[in-house]
């Protein structure tokens, strides 16, 4: 894997971890609707869904931004790695040009 695409696919997390946050806006709907029915057991079992959906999705959520995290951690990790072995090698260069 490219350290590009580790920048990428770190951005893609963040971008699904945003829409399942507004996803889970959309369940405001459904609270409201069993919060009015909940004498019944539709409301009740609404209500038990909504909560069950809204713990995945916030978890499902985190669980993308720490990804992302990480991702992005490797990258830079990676790059820095990069950059310290690029330089090792200018110095040895450098060094081989001197002795000759």
């Amino acid at each position: 894997m490219s350290n590009a695409e580790l920048g990428k696919m770190a951005d893609e997390l963040d971008l699904a971890a945003q829409i399942l946050e507004k996803a889970d806006k959309g369940l405001a709907e459904s609270d409201a609707t069993a919060r009015i029915h909940h004498m019944l057991t539709s409301g009740r079992m609404l209500r038990s869904t909504t909560s069950d959906w809204d713990d995945e999705i916030t978890r499902l959520a985190k669980q993308c931004r720490s990804l992302a995290d990480k991702m992005r951690q490797t990258h830079t990790n990676y790059t820095a790695q990069e950059h310290r072995t690029a330089q090792d090698f200018q110095a040895i260069l450098a060094s081989l040009e001197g002795n000759e």
